[in-house]
Formats: structure tokens, C-alpha cells, sequence
């Protein structure tokens, strides 16, 4: 009997804690305040000098890093990006200081009031100096998903970041 009252009142606190995290994550603020967190988190696994992240419009956020480490940067795996860097090795001598532009961006679209798609995407550009994302100045990895609810966004944003950012794998 002791049991049944504690494993009933264990999923009450459970079902509780979950409504609650749910509420606060159907505000629009606090729902792109926790991706910011979640970019400024990847940004440090992945970048050695990242700015801070930044919200760009109202439901697109990001996070860069200019970097100059072209040495460690031509070791990366995708071989489109591995080449664009060695183009740009080329072309820019080590004295005027070639850099590249790393970005982890998220685009939310809602399509209801708990549901919306999400495109995640990580890029480098080898443009030096302008770093614009010109055709031919970049590669880019993307993942979309879709969620029914905040908590599922929440648990799956993570698992597609992960995805995008194999682009910086060396």
C-alpha cells in the first residue's frame, strides 16, 4: 500500500514538473532564450574563439567565429570545405592574416501554438575577408525536424546540432 502511494505521488510531481517545463517553454521568449543557451553551448565544443550568441530576427538565431587557425582547419573531414580552405590558403598570403567564418544557426517557424518545424544549420565560409556566404564561398550542412509539442523540440534540438555540426569534424 505504501508503495502505490508513493509511486501515485511520484508521478503527480512528475506530471507537475513536466506541465510546468511545457508552460514556460510556450513563451516565445524563453522558448529562443534556451536555444541561445543550447548555441552558446555548441559554439564552445566547436569554435575556439565564438562570439556570443545572438538573436538575428525574431525567430532566427546564431552564433559565429572568425578564426585564423587555417593549419587546424584544413584537417577538417568534409572534403568541399577542406578544399576551399586550401583555395583560400592560395590565394590569401599567411602575412595578411586568412580567416575563416564558422556559423550554427536555428530557424523556428511555429505552425501552431506548441508545433513548428525547426532548420538547423551549421556553414563555414572560406570568403575571406567579407565571410558573406556567397555561392562558392562556403559549405553548409543542414537538418530540419519537425515538433508537436515544446518538450519534443527541447529533446530533439540537441540530436540535430550534433548532426550539423559533424561540418567541423577534423
Amino acid at each position: 500500500m505504501k508503495n502505490k502511494i508513493f509511486d501515485s505521488k511520484a508521478t503527480e510531481i512528475i506530471q507537475h514538473k513536466l506541465q510546468e517545463v511545457q508552460t514556460k517553454l510556450t513563451h516565445q521568449d524563453y522558448l529562443n532564450h534556451y536555444i541561445l543557451e543550447t548555441l552558446e553551448s555548441f559554439a564552445f565544443r566547436y569554435f575556439d574563439s565564438p562570439l556570443a550568441p545572438e538573436q538575428i530576427s525574431n525567430n532566427t538565431m546564431r552564433v559565429i567565429a572568425v578564426e585564423k587557425g587555417i593549419k587546424e582547419a584544413i584537417k577538417i573531414k568534409n572534403i568541399q570545405l577542406r578544399a576551399g580552405i586550401s583555395e583560400l590558403v592560395k590565394r590569401v598570403s599567411k602575412e595578411q592574416g586568412p580567416t575563416i567564418l564558422r556559423e550554427i544557426r536555428v530557424k523556428l517557424e511555429r505552425h501552431s501554438e506548441h508545433s513548428g518545424s525547426c532548420q538547423v544549420t551549421a556553414r563555414v565560409s572560406f570568403g575571406h575577408p567579407d565571410h558573406r556566404f556567397i555561392e562558392g564561398t562556403f559549405v553548409e550542412k543542414l537538418s530540419l525536424f519537425r515538433f508537436e509539442d515544446e518538450i519534443h523540440f527541447r529533446n530533439t534540438l540537441a540530436k540535430h546540432l550534433e548532426v550539423t555540426c559533424e561540418l567541423f569534424e577534423f
